[in-house]
């Protein structure tokens, strides 16, 4: 037999604080809310003297109820719960249970049947707080103890009792913020009302707008973390004006005042059934604390053990950026609009690399020159020709983060890991260069020029990638730029409209400037055999030794320098990365090789690759 904590449901509804009271459940009833669709669960909670008929199952607990394992007669340790004073007059209060460990069964009894070790018959608590009869006012007045409204309002309770009635003040008080009790993300609920949270941004979208029947307007998201769990939190119009600004990421916030609803997992990932939403009374300050910070929950994946991960797993990651490729664009289909997408290739010191791609305004943003350590929390693992990862909305990026396995990374790196030999996790030679280490060759993808032709590459549905090492034996100067728009995001070519003004079909606007983007063909040899190539802005810069602006500059002020430029290029030796595809032009098929990235021989690393051949070769030979 369970021993129940008696008077612990008074005491609780009282605001004192009780430290893990044991229950039993007596009733239980499945309430369908038509509005979110969401199954929630009403019990009546019995401590052994008193009775509670308003109890409601947090939703992340439903499961035990679906799999039987709380029922009727369970008893529970109660470990963490939240009250909600709806109303007092009448009286109306209800118990969430949020967090609780199942002890067994016993069996129920009414409390009016339920006797005391003391021979005392159990009084259960009236029920009226619930549902009041108008006729017992007086049962109403002695369950809150007949204190004055002015002194009833429930105490803080460790994180667990929302004060629903207290009245707003400023935040000199140790855990609140706008009057209101600072809670954990996990503890928040619809139920609740009044409440604030200490949260560190840990994403943040760009505004986007919409345009129907109803109307236009604008939104955007953020997403929160403290160290109970996560939430994501949408602003609209008002809103989106006075918070965008506000919130960046990284920082931590006071947040009090949302609306909390069901979260649409279509556009939310996180592990919460619930998101805020901004409305015009959310406050919002940044915490300028520095003790007891919310810090974001990482379980980190050395890159050797990505092998072992499944397509769609979710992984966080650290690694150096080896090299980062020029910024392209595709159409999205489903709205035909343009997205930037970026390849960077990551190194940890297990010395394993892998291609991780970065989309939107954070690869058009991203700047890898300088080899920056970045961490990735839930990169989502991919399997096309390898592993690779991508960069999404609900991953969480951070660049040179402020924790020891950066500093580590960061050592390593820099006394001598960024010349080692490592082991590709992606085959698909679209990992990019331009980092400043250079020597991105590795055994898994090298290959010489003849191989074009001797395995026939290109010519299946899906492009070929390789990498090689070459010198440059020609670069061609005729129509290598061409002036494009230069607005953020596009590089469509523009039309020289003759009277000053530059116009751009893509974004049918015109504009008074420009700017030099290179697409350049170039001859390239190693000992097999040449190639033609295609190269494209970063890569085109790489090879001639200057900016595609600089350049451009030179070619109507100063021609004889610009055509310096691409005869000095010649016989310079870089590792290109190669795209090779069949592609049809005028009815007629042809391979076409593109560079997806380019850098420099890193000789160090060219030596000891070789040797690991030679080792190789020599040990096949015995």
């Amino acid at each position: 037999m369970f021993q129940l904590t008696k008077g612990s449901l008074r005491r609780i509804l009282d605001g004192e604080q009780v430290a893990d009271p044991i229950l039993q459940i007596l009733q239980m009833k499945n309430i369908q809310n038509n509005q979110d669709g969401i199954t929630r669960y009403k019990v009546s909670l019995f401590d052994g003297d008193s009775q509670h008929t308003f109890g409601i199952l947090a939703t992340q607990n439903n499961h035990l109820v679906e799999k039987d394992e709380l029922k009727v007669g369970s008893v529970i340790r109660l470990e963490e719960f939240a009250v909600n004073v709806l109303s007092k007059d009448p009286p109306k209060v209800v118990v969430i249970l949020l967090n609780f460990e199942i002890l067994g069964e016993m069996d129920t009894k009414t409390p009016s049947s339920t006797s005391s070790s003391s021979n005392e018959t159990t009084k259960p608590v009236q029920n009226e707080n619930i549902e009041p009869e108008e006729n017992k006012p007086s049962n109403a007045k002695k369950f809150f103890n007949n204190k004055d409204s002015t002194n009833n309002q429930p105490k803080a309770n460790a994180g667990k009792l929302v004060d629903q009635n207290a009245s707003a003040n400023s935040n000199s008080q140790p855990g609140m913020f706008n009057g209101f009790k600072v809670f954990g993300i996990s503890s928040l609920n619809p139920y609740q009302n009044k409440w604030s949270i200490k949260a560190r941004c840990t994403n943040k979208s760009t505004i986007r707008t919409w345009s129907n029947a109803k109307g236009e307007g604008k939104l955007f998201s953020v997403e929160f973390i403290d160290n109970t769990g996560e939430i994501r939190a949408t602003g609209f119009n008002e809103q989106c004006d006075k918070f965008y600004d506000m919130l960046n990421i990284d920082n931590v916030y006071y947040i009090s005042r949302g609306s909390l609803k069901p979260a649409n997992k279509q556009y939310s990932k996180l592990n919460n059934d619930y998101e805020m939403t901004f409305n015009n009374e959310t406050c919002i300050e940044q915490c300028h604390e520095t003790d007891n910070l919310p810090h974001i929950n990482i379980s980190l994946c050395p890159l050797s053990e990505i092998c072992n991960k499944n397509a769609n797993d979710s992984v966080d990651v650290i690694g150096v950026v080896k090299s980062c490729g020029d910024r392209t664009s595709i159409t999205v289909k489903s709205t035909g609009k343009e997205l930037s997408k970026r390849e960077v290739v990551l190194v940890d010191d297990s010395n394993y690399s892998i291609s991780a791609t970065l989309w939107g305004k954070t690869a058009e943003d991203f700047d890898g020159s300088e080899n920056p350590v970045i961490l990735l929390k839930g990169a989502k693992v991919g399997e096309y020709n390898g592993k690779n990862l991508s960069v999404g909305g609900a991953t969480v990026m951070q660049i040179n983060p402020d924790i020891p396995e950066s500093f580590k990374l960061r050592g390593w790196f820099d006394n001598g890991g960024c010349d080692g030999a490592f082991t590709e996790l992606s085959n698909t030679g679209q990992m990019s260069g331009g980092g400043s280490t250079g020597g991105g060759m590795t055994q898994s993808n090298w290959k010489t020029l003849d191989s074009l032709k001797l395995e026939q590459l290109g010519m299946h549905d899906k492009p070929d990638y390789i990498t090689c090492k070459a010198i440059v034996l020609y670069c061609k100067k005729d129509n290598s730029m061409y002036m494009a728009c230069p607005t953020e995001g596009c590089n469509k070519k523009v039309v020289d409209q003759n009277d000053g003004q530059y116009r751009c079909e893509k974004c049918n606007k015109s504009s008074e400037d420009y700017k030099w983007r290179f697409v350049m063909s170039a001859n390239i040899a190693d000992y097999t055999d040449s190639s033609w190539i295609t190269c494209f802005q970063e890569s085109s810069e790489l090879m001639l030794g200057i900016k595609a602006d600089e350049l451009g500059a030179l070619k109507n002020d100063n021609s004889t320098k610009f055509d310096e430029y691409f005869s000095e290029s010649v016989f310079r030796e870089f590792n290109f990365k190669l795209r090779i595809k069949m592609e049809n032009y005028n009815d007629e098929s042809r391979v076409k090789v593109g560079v997806t990235s380019a850098e420099p021989v890193n000789y160090v690393t060219n030596g000891r690759l070789l040797l690991q051949k030679i080792k190789a070769f020599a040990k096949s030979q015995c």
